[in-house]
């Protein structure tokens, strides 16, 4: 008689395999820093490094500890040669006895929480879909903030996490995804721009988005007299950044360099109006669609949908703000799971390329606007459309999902045009 092994090999998924890789790619970094140091191991991985370790977590915790001695922590330099230009809760870390010594633990705890958020959100899915998962997260844009230790990641750990909670029928869940995003808002303001749940329009995410819009506004308010200080210490620059503003920033730059004088259009209203024009050509597209009765890249009622509406909601509303530094491209992570799904659905060869087409732009963008090959010239052109690329690609979904959800009788119409 023969028996069974009571042993049995986990079973290898998407979560294994996200897991595994970044393993690897922690013990990769931790050989390597000891061997030859912090700047080579981080050019390694295509970023640009900055000193002291973690560097952004110690602006943030420098102006708190001199907060709680006194200072104006909004004062250009008055504690770190870089300015201060986030909410002022996080100076209250500061009366907790907090400062620049504590970043590294800080840091740490922030990047395994977003890894958490990953592998959850990609659980139960192929091993071909973890190993494009982990394709992203290694990208320059997103190890640009885990070696910053910027608090983008505390936020993206924050929005994944509401878009895994979030159920439309359970209403304690959608409390406990707004619990989530209205943390996410208090610490760093754009979470305000996953209002975009409302694409997939019913009466649940309409008075989630009211919420939202709300609750946002109120903190505006309420910290008020921070924004024009806050708008002003941010930088301004096109390097490893994606915005409107962007590209003329580049344009400007590189004119200087050749000995030619600047065009100075970033400060212009012509930037903004390419954007707004950006929107309605994306509008048209949607209105398009939707009046021929087709669809492309419908975003399910599922956690892929939820993550897929956040994410490029987050890109989207960042986008028009003008200048973003590239880490903030981590948001694009959320979309994947909607993109893969949307690649194994039975659909005709125009909707495959679209949604394919949609796929390849979110994983060129990650990769792309790094400073991993160093050429100003390239770093402007390529990546650059790209970004607008993906800003027309991201706004016309959203709009053409919100009108098939919104406007009644779309989906019964839509059918009877299929071909039986």
């Amino acid at each position: 008689m023969s028996t069974k092994s009571i042993w049995r090999l986990p079973r290898i998924g998407s979560g294994m395999v996200i897991t595994f890789g970044v393993l690897v790619s922690l013990i990769v970094l931790l050989c390597s820093g000891q061997l030859v140091g912090w700047d080579p191991t981080w050019r390694i991985f295509g970023v640009f490094p900055l000193q002291p370790p973690f560097f952004d977590m110690h602006i943030v915790m420098d102006y708190a500890a001199c907060a709680a001695e006194g200072f104006d922590a909004y004062v250009p330099h008055s504690c770190n040669p870089t300015n201060f230009n986030i909410p002022p809760i996080w100076l209250w870390l500061g009366f907790l006895g907090l400062n620049g010594s504590h970043s590294t633990w800080l840091s740490v705890a922030i990047i395994v929480s977003a890894v958490g958020v990953m592998v959850v959100l990609f659980k139960g899915r192929s091993v071909a879909d973890g190993v494009l998962a982990l394709v992203a997260i290694l990208s320059p844009s997103v190890m640009m903030g885990v070696e910053r230790g910027n608090l983008d990641v505390l936020i993206f750990a924050l929005v994944g996490g509401a878009a895994l909670i979030y159920e439309e029928q359970r209403t304690g869940r959608i409390t406990g995804a707004i619990a989530l995003l209205g943390l996410g808002i208090l610490l760093k303001l754009f979470p305000m721009f996953s209002v975009a749940l409302a694409a997939r329009f019913n009466r649940r995410t309409f008075l989630f988005a009211i919420v939202i819009t709300v609750f946002s506004l109120a903190y505006l308010a309420a910290i008020s007299e921070y924004i024009p200080l806050i708008r002003s210490n941010v930088p301004t620059t096109f390097l490893l950044s994606y915005g409107y503003k962007a590209p003329f920033l580049g344009l400007d730059r590189l004119l200087t360099k050749a000995g030619l004088n600047p065009t100075g259009l970033a400060d212009t209203w012509i930037p903004l109006f390419l954007g707004i024009l950006t929107l309605i050509f994306a509008a048209a597209a949607a209105l398009i669609n939707f009046h021929y009765g087709r669809m492309f890249c419908t975003v399910t009622n599922s956690v892929a949908g939820t993550a897929f509406l956040f994410g490029s909601g987050i890109y989207c509303g960042t986008f028009l703000l003008g200048t973003n530094f590239i880490y903030r491209l981590m948001f694009l992570l959320l979309c994947l799971p909607q993109l893969q799904d949307w690649q194994r659905e039975k659909s005709n060869e125009k909707k495959r390329k679209i949604e394919r087409g949609l796929f390849a732009t979110v994983l060129s963008a990650l990769w792309l606007n790094g400073n991993w090959i160093g050429q100003s010239t390239f770093l402007l052109v390529m990546p650059q459309l790209i970004d607008w690329l993906l800003f027309f690609g991201l706004a016309a979904v959203l709009m053409s999902n919100f009108l098939n959800s919104a406007i009644p009788g779309t989906s019964s119409r839509l059918a009877a045009s299929q071909p039986v």
